[in-house]
């Protein structure tokens, strides 16, 4: 394979409505009262990492693959389930335990990508830590403060919807699947708040049971008709 473009890619999930602004607070907080500065450098994104990052010489392809495998799959949910650390790394973080079905989503990509990206090592494993950074690259003096920081906050537990999934190239959104929509989203749509009120409408009407969103995946699409084959014997 030919050398992969010097283009720095991440597929994630970013958190919406008052999940996200909680999360950003509780970032920008613990970073103010152990003086980290972190986050002052930078405008904080809740986010949970699906695959990434990852290099690769054919971006027309990983778009198409992102889209496909999303596709396939329903609306799915995970649980915020309180805090955790990773010691040897120093790094703080919301622990996060995913659903059969986003569990399974993480590892279709990260199996479909390998073919033709480079992929860390981490992505390459089927066991993989589901999280949502809140402090990273500390030193150990910031690294116990932030636990101790931590340790006096109430441990956040509810339930949340991967609305949507997020290709970034550069930190800058490239592509977006939307599971709502039902369709994927090149970046200007993306980011049109148009779009995303469409989306939260869906959203809402999903919550009152007045749309299903999982109706025109194509799982389900190959579902209906295998059991069409087998009423007629085919």
């Amino acid at each position: 394979m030919a050398g992969y473009n010097k283009a720095n890619y991440l597929i994630e999930f970013r958190f919406q409505g008052q999940a996200k602004k909680t999360i950003k607070n509780l970032i920008w907080d613990a970073d103010k009262a152990c003086i980290i500065g972190n986050a002052k450098n930078r405008r904080p994104v809740p986010h949970i990492t699906l695959v990434g990052s990852l290099s690769t010489n054919n971006e027309k392809k990983l778009i198409g693959v992102f889209n496909h495998i999303c596709s396939k799959y329903p609306l799915m949910s995970f649980t915020v389930v309180g805090f955790n650390t990773f010691e040897e790394n120093r790094v703080m973080y919301i622990d996060i335990k995913p659903s059969s079905e986003l569990d399974d989503f993480r590892w279709q990509l990260s199996k479909e990508l390998q073919n033709f990206c480079k992929l860390t090592l981490n992505d390459n494993n089927r066991k993989f830590y589901f999280h949502s950074t809140i402090a990273m690259n500390l030193s150990p003096q910031k690294f116990s403060c932030i636990k101790k920081y931590i340790g006096t906050k109430s441990k956040p537990n509810f339930e949340h919807f991967v609305v949507r999934a997020t290709i970034l190239k550069n930190g800058k959104i490239l592509r977006e699947y939307d599971f709502l929509l039902r369709r994927p989203l090149t970046r200007r749509y993306a980011k049109s708040r148009t779009t995303f009120r469409k989306t939260m409408f869906l959203l809402n009407e999903f919550f009152e049971g007045k749309f299903d969103p999982n109706k025109n995946t194509i799982n389900e699409t190959k579902t209906l008709c295998e059991k069409i084959k087998s009423f007629f014997g085919a």
